[in-house]
C-alpha cells in the first residue's frame, strides 16, 4: 500500500477488505497487545514560525520548509 492513486487509500480496500471507507488503515493494531506506558512523556512537535517559509497540509503528512539561513541546532 501507498498514496499515488494505483495503491493510495481508494485502492487498499482490494488487499485488506477492511480498509474501505472510513477504516483507512492496512495497519493491524491488536488491541489486547497494546498496553499504556506511564513512563513515556507527551509527544509535542514545535517550530519557530518565523524560520518557516512553507507549511504544507496535505491530509496525510504535515511538511514545514524552513529558511537555511536559520541554525536549527
Amino acid at each position: 500500500w501507498g498514496y499515488d492513486s494505483d495503491n493510495g487509500p481508494d485502492q487498499w480496500h482490494k488487499n485488506y477488505p477492511i480498509a474501505k471507507g472510513r477504516h483507512q488503515s492496512p495497519i493491524e493494531i491488536n488491541n489486547r497487545e497494546v498496553h499504556y506506558d506511564r513512563s513515556l512523556l507527551p509527544w509535542f512537535a514545535s517550530y519557530d514560525p518565523g524560520a518557516a517559509k512553507t507549511i504544507l497540509n496535505n491530509g496525510k503528512t504535515c511538511r514545514v520548509v524552513f529558511d537555511d539561513s536559520f541554525d536549527r541546532s
